[in-house]
């Protein structure tokens, strides 16, 4: 599995024929001296009051709940035992299963599967462990294993993943997205939308441990979080802190930027399927766009919606990879095809184009 940032051309691209679905330009080139939208909440001090849990949490986020029945992606750090703890007090009905995946890194990893299998099962709960073996030290590995391991188990159980990530995670997750010169759609980050559920997305990491305190939920932390070598570790103990000591409310700028960015997305998704009128086939493994009789899809229109009508396959266009398709698509030829990095190719035919992912050797 590859990971990576989805990049687009220039923003100049937001602008297209039907003008309703272009939201205002998010300004994504410079970052310094953004006029900051406002200033961040504080956490909840959950310790110095005497609180019943889990109303605690509930301060800062009354409805943590998931939207349906889920398997919940737990590593056994604060973040996702109290996600664990909350969701089945409040709808054990919709916690189908534990899933937890030991990334083989050494006794803590061990030790914090143990203590989720243990929780799981002292509840009554269906629980899988994964182990990675003979993988690379590095984190992207880890990643890819680890969601091969959780997808695996959605799919067992009937039901998407819910992954404890919290507002920090998406505040790191968009500056790590403005270093590498994502477009906008990486933007959105976790709030891009797609398959996974993740119901503590708006409380902050601080109220997410203060709640665990105040509650006596038993945790493990990773000592690898510590670790300067990781970008996001360095992002969140050094980056972050302080760029919003020279420049307060910076954090809060860079929620508000995901969220413009996840709206814009959604734009771009209604204007798809009015415009363009996808049709997902093949299990989710191809998408067909039919050739209007009316025009073709002028470079920036295309350059526009072909990203998102990748990503309905689980294909993440990088910028030189939506200029070629652009290009591509604008051309009355059919019979042609064309590969596209990060294994997917594209096809033009009398009556449309199609975008297949691609395996090894096809």
């Amino acid at each position: 599995m590859k990971s990576g940032v989805r990049n687009e051309p220039s923003s100049t691209l937001i602008q297209v024929n039907a003008r309703k679905y272009a939201p205002r330009p998010i300004p994504i080139q410079r970052v310094p001296r953004m006029p900051f939208v406002s200033t961040p909440t504080p956490p909840v001090d959950c310790l110095r009051r005497t609180l019943t849990v889990p109303d605690c949490l509930r301060e800062r986020v009354p409805s943590a709940r998931l939207t349906g029945p889920a398997v919940l992606a737990v590593s056994g750090g604060a973040d996702s035992m109290v996600m664990a703890t909350l969701l089945h007090a409040a709808q054990p009905m919709d916690v189908r299963a534990i899933a937890t995946f030991d990334h083989g890194t050494g006794p803590f990893a061990t030790e914090a599967s143990a203590l989720v299998v243990s929780w799981a099962r002292a509840r009554g709960l269906p629980v899988r462990s994964g182990i990675a073996t003979d993988l690379a030290p590095r984190e992207a590995a880890w990643r890819a294993a680890r969601w091969t391991f959780l997808r695996n188990v959605g799919r067992e159980f009937g039901a998407p993943v819910a992954t404890a990530h919290t507002e920090d995670d998406q505040t790191e997750t968009v500056f790590m997205r403005l270093l590498r010169g994502s477009g906008v759609r990486g933007l959105a980050g976790l709030l891009a939308p797609g398959p996974v559920l993740r119901p503590l997305l708006h409380v902050g990491r601080d109220a997410v441990r203060a709640h665990a305190a105040a509650a006596g939920i038993r945790y493990r932390d990773d000592p690898s979080n510590d670790a300067l070598r990781h970008l996001r570790n360095r992002v969140r103990l050094e980056l972050l802190p302080t760029l919003e000591r020279y420049e307060p409310g910076f954090r809060a700028w860079l929620l508000a930027l995901g969220e413009s960015a996840a709206s814009w997305r959604t734009d771009v998704s209604r204007a798809v399927d009015e415009h363009w009128a996808p049709v997902v086939q093949l299990e989710g493994e191809l998408v067909r766009v039919p050739r209007t009789r009316r025009r073709l899809p002028d470079a920036d229109e295309a350059a526009l919606f072909w990203p998102e009508v990748a990503g309905r396959v689980g294909i993440a266009l990088d910028w030189r990879g939506t200029a070629r398709i652009a290009v591509f698509t604008t051309k009355r030829n059919t019979g042609l095809s064309m590969p596209l990095s990060g294994g997917a190719r594209v096809r033009s035919t009398r009556d449309g184009w199609t975008l297949e992912r691609t395996r090894a050797g096809s």
